[in-house]
């Protein structure tokens, strides 16, 4: 429990830099690659803040009769047991390689990419 209010607790200081300035895939990467314990960490929370928050906000949505329904089709599953260390190598790795073949993404909100590659490698089974 008070891993998940360490993120939480990242996840808000992000939001709220963001309302200044959004973090771009740039700066994510630079703190990811970055040799400071204290980026290499601002890099692991604000991935597995992205990925609580999309967790959160993508298992419920409110219809337009302001009901609560669930969006099954509309988010993401994280496997059963998958450590955050491999969903952060994910990201991290997507991420260079993207910059790599597409230098111009450093610019795209990083909120944007980490949420597109927790779609892509974490889809959900379709139920019948």
């Amino acid at each position: 429990m008070k891993y998940m209010a360490c993120i939480l607790m990242f996840g808000t200081f992000f939001v709220t830099r963001a309302a200044a300035k959004q973090m771009t895939l740039g700066d994510l990467y630079k703190f990811c690659t970055s040799s400071s314990e204290g980026d290499k960490s601002a890099c692991r929370f604000y991935i597995l803040g992205v990925f609580e928050g999309a967790q959160l906000v993508g298992e419920t949505v409110q219809d337009k009769s302001g009901s609560l329904q669930e969006v099954k089709d509309k988010r993401f599953c994280v496997p059963e047991g998958l450590a955050s260390s491999a969903m952060e190598l994910t990201v991290k790795m997507k991420m260079g390689e993207d910059l790599a073949v597409f230098p111009e993404d450093r610019d795209m909100p990083a909120v944007s990419f980490v949420t597109a590659v927790m779609f892509k490698q974490f889809p959900c089974q379709k139920t019948k």
